[in-house]
């Protein structure tokens, strides 16, 4: 047998099963962090914002009242979440979720056409919050609402 001038120790391998090991390691750590960067990503775009807790009923101030009649829509806080209260085209007030099923933008209530719609992606649904067109997954979460514009109106998760 001849002595191997690249592998002087004599061995057949020229890295150690320590060195290889801690390779492989290497290499399985820096592909499982890779994953997560990708997925991540991805699973948060497939899963809309979930609607949080906080208080489950509120009143609209005076203030409120009069964004809904002369702009036609107000945003407002239940909670932790944005709610549009608006009034439809036969006059009834509903309230819906503010947050896009798409990406959590911000929506706004058109009267003229009398929908929901999402400047962000150009998403829209109906008043009811069913989706018409554009890349929401999912419908507009609704909220109950009692009263009226010249009385008390409150707004509330349905079921609380």
């Amino acid at each position: 047998m001849s002595a191997n001038p690249e592998n002087p120790a004599g061995g057949t391998d020229a890295v150690g099963p320590g060195r290889r090991r801690l390779l492989n390691v290497l290499l399985g750590g820096s592909f499982l962090a890779w994953a997560a960067v990708v997925i991540y990503p991805v699973i948060r775009y497939l899963r809309p914002p979930a609607e949080s807790g906080g208080a489950s009923e509120s009143a609209l101030s005076d203030e409120d009242k009069h964004k809904v009649q002369e702009e036609s829509f107000v945003i407002i806080r239940l909670g932790t979440s944005r709610v549009i209260v608006f009034q439809d085209s036969q006059g009834k007030l509903k309230a819906l979720s503010a947050v896009c099923t798409h990406e959590g933008c911000t929506v706004t209530y058109k009267k003229s056409e009398d929908l929901i719609w999402c400047p962000c992606h150009n998403g829209k649904f109906t008043s009811e919050g069913r989706v018409i067109s554009g890349p929401p997954p999912k419908p507009l979460f609704a909220y109950q609402v009692t009263g009226d514009l010249v009385g008390t109106v409150t707004v509330s998760r349905q079921g609380a």
